[in-house]
This record gives C-alpha cells, sequence and structure tokens, in this order.
C-alpha cells in the first residue's frame, strides 16, 4: 500500500477490546495518531468484573480511553425494568455511554420468550435516563441490507455470509432490515433530550439520501463512519464528499478496531505492524482523492472504492471535534 503523509491527530470512537489487549491498543493507538478509544461494551460481552476491567483499561491507557457499558440482554430472564438503574451505577462509575447492540431487535427475548423490538416500550426508562444523565447511546440495529437477502449465488456477501453464518437474517423468523430501523427511529423520535450515536453510517450506508434524511428529522441523531468504507466508498465520491460536508458536524470517526473477542476479521491479527496498514486505509480513504483503492475490510467484498478527499475542517470534526463534543471524558 502506498504510504503518504498524516498529520492528524485522530479518536477512534468506536472500537472493541478486552482488558488483557488494552497493552497492545496502546502500542497501535501510539502508532497511529490515535489521541483517545471509545472502548463498546466488552466488559458485560466476556463476563469480566466491571470494577476490574475498568480499572486495567485505565491502568493501560489512562484518561485516553472512555467505556460504554452495554446491557446484559442475555441473561435467562433479563431485567428490563433494572438497566436504567444499573445504567446510573456504571456512569457514576466512570462510564461514558451506553452500547447497543446488533442483537437488540434480532435474537434478545424476554422473560417469556418474545422477540424484544428495539421500541419495546419497557426499554424507554432506559433510553431516558441516558439523557437525563447527558451520556450518549451508541446503537447498531439491522446490518448491511445483504444480510437479510437471500443467501444464494445473487448475494454479494455470499462469501462473509459463508464463514459467518450467523449474520445472516434473511429468514422468516427476523424482522427486515427497514422494520428495524423504523423500530430504532421511533426510539430516537420518542427521546428527543437522548443522543443517540447510528453504527455503521446508521447501518444504511447503501443509501446515502435515507441516513441524510434521518438526521435532517432527528436532530438527536448522529452516525459513525465503523466499518463501512466499503460501502460508502461504492457511491460516486463527490456525493461523498458533499454528504460529508453537510453534515460534518454530525459523523464520527471509528474503525470497529477488535482485539480480545473471538468474533471478527481483524481478531486474529497479532502483529501490530498489522494495524498501521488498517489505520493507514482509513487515512488514504478520507483524505485523498485517490481512485479504486482497497478498502479497510476486505471480507466485506471484494471491490474497490473511491477517496474523497475531505477538507481539514471537516476532518478535524470527523477525527476529533464532534467525539468531544458529544460524548463525556474524552480528550
Amino acid at each position: 500500500m502506498v504510504n503518504f503523509p498524516h498529520n492528524h491527530s485522530v479518536i477512534d470512537a468506536h472500537v472493541h477490546f478486552s482488558p488483557d489487549a488494552a497493552e497492545t491498543v496502546a502500542e497501535i493507538m501510539e502508532m497511529n495518531h490515535l489521541e483517545s478509544v471509545v472502548n463498546l461494551g466488552m466488559l458485560e460481552i466476556l463476563g469480566i468484573p466491571f470494577h476490574d476491567g475498568m480499572r486495567a483499561f485505565r491502568d493501560a491507557l489512562g484518561d485516553r480511553v472512555v467505556y460504554f457499558a452495554t446491557p446484559d440482554f442475555g441473561a435467562t430472564s433479563p431485567d428490563l425494568d433494572a438497566f436504567a438503574e444499573t445504567l446510573e451505577r456504571k456512569v457514576e462509575a466512570g462510564v461514558g455511554g451506553l452500547k447497543i447492540f446488533k442483537e437488540l431487535g434480532l435474537r434478545h427475548r424476554d422473560a417469556d420468550g418474545n422477540l424484544i423490538a428495539v421500541d419495546d416500550p419497557r426499554l424507554d426508562p432506559l433510553w431516558a435516563k441516558a439523557g437525563e444523565l447527558g451520556v450518549p447511546v451508541l446503537i447498531h440495529t439491522a446490518d448491511p441490507v445483504a444480510f437479510f437477502q437471500p443467501l444464494d449465488e445473487h448475494n454479494e456477501r455470499l462469501e462473509e455470509l459463508r464463514e459467518h453464518p450467523d449474520w445472516h437474517f434473511g429468514g422468516p423468523e427476523f424482522p427486515d432490515h427497514d422494520t428495524l430501523l423504523a423500530q430504532r427511529n421511533r426510539v430516537i423520535e420518542r427521546h428527543p433530550d437522548t443522543t443517540f450515536i447510528g453504527a455503521h453510517l446508521g447501518n444504511y450506508p447503501e443509501n446515502l439520501a435515507y441516513v441524510d434524511a434521518c438526521l435532517e428529522r432527528y436532530p438527536n441523531f448522529y452516525v459513525d463512519t465503523t466499518a463501512r468504507i466499503g460501502e460508502i466508498g461504492r457511491h460516486p465520491p463527490e456525493e461523498v464528499r458533499a454528504f460529508f460536508v453537510k453534515r460534518q458536524d454530525r459523523v464520527l470517526f471509528g474503525t470497529d478496531l477488535i482485539l480480545g473477542w473471538d468474533y471478527f476479521v481483524n481478531q486474529s491479527r497479532e502483529e501490530t505492524e498489522t494495524f498501521k496498514g488498517f489505520y493507514d486505509t482509513h487515512w488514504r480513504f478520507f483524505e485523498t482523492d485517490d481512485r479504486q483503492i482497497e478498502h479497510p475490510f476486505p471480507i466485506q467484498g471484494n471491490w474497490k472504492v473511491d477517496a474523497v478527499g475531505l477538507p481539514d475542517e471537516v476532518l478535524e470534526k470527523l477525527y476529533v471535534r464532534n467525539a468531544q463534543r458529544l460524548i463525556p471524558g474524552v480528550c
């Protein structure tokens, strides 16, 4: 890959790493001009005691890491009524936000075995509590459109779905893509005093006009760029550039860097030098006008993308200022 000067400090507002990987993350941060990272939901996912995990993160990274907690939907009988109180305790202990994984709306079930919709009214106290506490909700709802389409030779993500069959939601037991986003949007509308960050460009990077319309309609809604350059970069670059310039106050930079969680492709990369190329690909996409370049997640489609060459003032907001404004504790 062709290297080029990258002189911007950056906050990666969407990463996942375990306490055991914190020292490695510190090395990756130094190598890639990362000022801070926002670590999402790993203690609860891995079943690590909260206070022990928070101490380990701080010991390795000090105030350069902010942690977002996730509710325990995976309990045999999840206590939806207790989620708001638990969030309050964790925010008092230093948590900077709430992370919601895609399983809400797709897999999580209540004590009676019923699928919990994203807009289930029993969760309203949780969303309201986040607003009351002044912490954002980073919410991953739905997934790429192809994940909801038939699993056949016409599915452009077939290779990826064969490797991760549990990512396919095309069966009748799952709500469809647009239904899930409609549920999420109703939550955003019902809670105007709560800040919501839609992971993965609001999980509709295939349709920039839709994302733009959501940002227009919901002033409390923001998006991040996490793991979707492969989709964003398929649009004409002038359209993508115009979107980022227009919505320069509403988009946060994120990568989906994952370490210490056996879940995704970059988990197996043991050499920190590998992540230099991973981040350089992001810088190249946002900072140059190069055409037909590799994107950071080749498993997400073997096509190439066009870089968008954003102005420095837009990059500053994307990389740093928007995260500082929205996320308590981010330096």
